[in-house]
């Protein structure tokens, strides 16, 4: 939910969340939408490059 309050005579201040969309642009300046899909499969794809540290068990 978005909420706009005035806060001077030119300036609006928006309370929430203001990103609704993200865009990257491609070399010719087309815009491609960033899916949720697209940054779960880039999560997933990092996840799969880490090293995690061996599970340490305490002594």
């Amino acid at each position: 939910m978005m909420i706009q309050t005035e806060k001077s005579m030119n300036e609006k201040r928006v309370i929430g969340n203001p990103f609704q969309f993200a865009i990257l642009l491609d070399d010719q300046g087309h815009e491609i939408a960033i899916t949720e899909e697209m940054i779960q499969k880039a999560c997933d794809d990092l996840a799969k490059r880490c090293q995690f540290p061996s599970v340490r068990h305490a002594a």
